[in-house]
């Protein structure tokens, strides 16, 4: 029960730290404002993401830096908090009076907070998570992190190449570096859930939204915030600061600040959501490049700033992004998959592994024809509604932020759509319907106002249009029901109160013996079931998380009989292979054949059809070659030995 309550304090704790690095970031930028707390906890997870990549590519990152790095933090936060306490105060007397004159205020005010309070102590708790994803990739890398001080070489991880830059990972690290696994989802979604909460409660604020108004659009957000995770990848966190980028676009402040301190946050936040997640680069871009264009395009007096500020907030992105992409580059070839090429992919041989375009089915391919129709038609009309209905009369163009975002989300989605073959699309999506629903929510809210007489006012056509958004935008988390049953966040607050290990300590123990029997500092290829356990400060630990996805040049290969394999491998330096043979690595053929299935998207058939091939090739070297460890269930093999007789 102990552990459960560090758990909850720990969170809190890296809360306000990113509270307190995002007021640091305020200060400098911006000493004459200051945002509300929601906008200083997002920027401060923008600054870590881009802090993150340098210590990453420094090889710095360890526990003691990153407890230093909390604290440090935190301790600003407060400090920060002390100095502003008597406006927190009068904040404070304003809710209370509002309880007073609003009984039904107060109340969703008590069951808006409970509800937050709910999910986050759920968050605190997790014993589910995916065994490939995760065990094989997004435990790995924030645990390599600690251990070596960086992400480091895998170029036999297909996710490490295609996934993401690591901002996620290193954020991940602020919960291991005092907790377990098992509370790897503290931070996305339990402290993201609060900063988003936040985040919505200033920009209600900044749009002088009612408070009964701000109270349902959070209740809006709760109701959909609770979605199934397939892996510890971003959810919420990816929201936050898409939801942050689209304030400082529609911050009124902007426009008195310099264009040098203007460009570094637009460029600050841009960078840290490409460096969270790959699919989020293509959408992230897009919104950038079409805020910049409509604010050059409608600024005929100031073009010439606006331009000036469009280069200098590219040029930070990519100077922000640089570390993690450098990073990268050294372990799997290409500074950016795919945009500045596919590195070790393992489409780049001309094997097996292909593409997850390769092959559309026809089914697929009308689907994916309908929303490129769907996109085709959408944007010039809601242009249309823009620049035709609403003119520039009643709102001249500025950035544009929800215009943008929109065109965004769309084409960026339709960029994903057609990249991963129309698999998965409604996991990728998921970040920016939130946004929408939430900026369309907001919209509702500010068109409705009470008259004189206390009766409310609605403007029609405002309130009409953002209704149907949000009505839409709605409809598209119906999708999510293909994931399945949303944890009850109270099971998992039971489960964590119990103090149920995910990982008993024979299993660390066993996997501490296993890489004993290999001489330190050698290359050690895995096809383990939870490599995370594994100590990579001894050995260079490389992953095969989808056999044959990422290699070394020539490339993997495969279907070529397993002494072709034995002699690729030892050509790289490997001699030594280790596998979980008892349940074939958490990938058994007898329960995932079905992935062989055509009616399995492309992406995971062809994925599945190389791991079976590969890992059949590892029990048949088992039999061949010396074993140097077996302990019934996993077996350590050196590939320049022949079995004894």
């Amino acid at each position: 029960m102990n552990y459960y309550f560090l758990s909850f304090a720990w969170g809190i704790c890296i809360l306000v730290s990113l509270i307190g690095w995002g007021g640091a970031v305020n200060r400098i930028l911006f000493p004459d404002y200051t945002v509300d707390w929601g906008q200083r906890a997002a920027w401060g997870i923008a600054w870590s993401v881009i802090f993150g990549g340098l210590l990453n590519v420094t090889w710095t990152i360890s526990q003691a830096t990153i407890l230093i790095y909390i604290c440090l933090g935190a301790l600003y936060g407060i400090i920060e908090a002390w100095g502003q306490k008597t406006a927190i105060a009068d904040e404070l007397n304003r809710l209370i009076n509002a309880f007073k004159e609003n009984i039904f205020f107060a109340i969703g005010t008590v069951i808006a907070c409970l509800m937050t309070a709910v999910q986050y102590s759920g968050s605190v708790s997790w014993h589910k998570f995916n065994l490939h994803d995760d065990y094989h990739a997004y435990f790995v890398f924030p645990h390599k992190m600690l251990q070596i001080g960086s992400l480091g070489s895998d170029p036999f991880s297909e996710r490490r190449l295609v996934s993401a830059l690591g901002g996620q990972s290193f954020l991940h690290t602020f919960s291991l570096s005092v907790l377990d696994e098992r509370s790897l989802y503290l931070i996305d979604p339990g402290c993201a859930l609060v900063i988003m909460i936040g985040l919505i409660i200033g920009y209600c604020q900044q749009k002088k939204i009612s408070k009964n108004s701000t109270l349902m659009i959070v209740f809006g957000f709760l109701s959909i915030s609770r979605v199934p995770h397939i892996n510890i990848t971003g959810i919420l966190i990816p929201v936050c600061l898409f939801l942050s980028l689209f304030r400082v676009f529609e911050w009124e402040h902007l426009k008195g600040t310099n264009i040098e301190s203007n460009a570094a946050i637009i460029g600050l936040l841009a960078a840290a959501i490409c460096a969270l997640k790959s699919t989020f680069i293509p959408p992230c871009i897009i919104f950038f490049t079409c805020s910049y264009f409509f604010y050059i395009l409608g600024g005929s007096h100031i073009k010439h700033k606006a331009i000036y500020e469009f280069c200098l907030a590219s040029i930070l992105l990519a100077m922000f992004i640089l570390p993690w992409s450098i990073s990268l580059y050294q372990s799997s070839g290409t500074l950016l998959y795919p945009i500045f090429g596919r590195g070790f992919h393992g489409s780049v041989y001309g094997g097996s592994v292909k593409l997850p375009n390769s092959e559309i089915p026809p089914n697929l391919a009308i689907q994916l024809t309908l929303y490129a129709i769907l996109t085709i038609i959408s944007i010039p009309t809601v242009l249309a509604i823009r620049f035709g209905i609403i003119g520039l009369g009643k709102k001249p163009i500025v950035r544009e932020a929800t215009l943008s975002l929109f065109i965004g989300a769309v084409t960026g989605n339709a960029v994903i759509l057609f990249s991963t073959g129309g698999s998965d699309i409604y996991r990728y999506s998921y970040p920016l319907l939130v946004v929408m629903f939430v900026i369309f929510l907001s919209v509702l809210g500010e068109n409705i106002q009470p008259n004189n007489l206390n009766i409310i006012k609605i403007k029609k056509n405002a309130f009409s249009g953002a209704l149907i958004l949000s009505l839409l935008v709605a409809l598209g988390f119906q999708s999510y029901k293909n994931l399945g049953k949303v944890p009850n966040p109270l099971d998992r607050i039971s489960r964590r109160l119990n103090n149920l290990p995910l990982v008993i300590p024979q299993e660390r123990d066993k996997y501490a013996r296993m890489l004993d029997s290999v001489p330190e500092k050698e290359i050690v290829l895995t096809r383990l079931d939870k490599p995370f356990l594994m100590n990579f400060r001894k050995h260079t630990i490389w992953i095969a998380d989808y056999p044959g996805g990422a290699s070394l040049p020539p490339g993997m290969p495969s279907f070529k009989g397993e002494e072709k394999l034995a002699d690729y491998l030892i050509s790289q330096s490997i001699k030594y292979v280790a596998y979980s043979y008892a349940n074939e690595a958490n990938f058994p053929r007898k329960s995932l054949q079905v992935r062989l299935s055509a009616k399995w998207p492309f992406w995971l058939r062809n994925q599945a059809l190389n791991t079976f091939e590969f890992q059949d090739s590892l029990q048949k070297l088992g039999a061949s070659r010396k074993r140097i460890y077996d302990d019934g269930e996993n077996f350590v093999i050196d590939l320049s030995s022949n079995k004894s007789p």
